[in-house]
């Protein structure tokens, strides 16, 4: 459903999203797109960057000039969720990922698909490298399982 050419699972979403941020490194940079999900910015917050040196910037990416400025060398991800978790803000993922790779092709985007679902979102198909998913809210119908989900564009970065 993602056009993805792996995938890995979950106990949570949460599971999934600290799994990816941790594959970075003290000192990287990520941008986030200001709007993100409050479980995700607490953990980006307390964890990522207060415990692991890891430095979250939260940008409105609904303009995506403002993405592409937040850019730097330490940046390793952009980091984009829509429609957004509460707010439902809309970001052009196709346009994000564009610019951003125009400024460096290594950094990765990851896409939290959660509130969109592959029904109406394909964010591999918009220039993303990970679609992640909290399977809980739509796919699994709002707490009928607990589970999450990183759907990945190559084999490269899966491994």
């Amino acid at each position: 459903m993602e056009y993805g050419v792996k995938a890995i699972t979950y106990a949570s979403g949460c599971g999934a999203t600290a799994t990816i941020l941790h594959t970075l490194k003290q000192g990287d940079h990520i941008v986030v797109c200001d709007d993100v999900y409050g479980g995700t910015q607490r953990y980006m917050r307390r964890f990522f960057s207060e415990r692991h040196g890891m430095e979250p910037e939260f940008v409105d990416i609904s303009v995506t000039e403002n993405a592409l400025k937040a850019v730097r060398k330490e940046t390793k991800f952009v980091w984009i969720e829509t429609p957004t978790n509460p707010t439902m803000k809309l970001i052009d993922i196709e346009a994000v990922s564009k610019g951003v790779k125009a400024i460096n092709p290594d950094i990765k985007i990851i896409v939290d698909n959660t509130f969109g679902s592959p029904y109406i979102t394909s964010p591999l198909l918009l220039g993303a490298d990970v679609s992640l998913h909290s399977l809980t809210k739509y796919i699994g119908g709002h707490s009928d399982i607990v589970m999450g989900a990183l759907i990945f564009k190559d084999e490269k970065f899966h491994n």
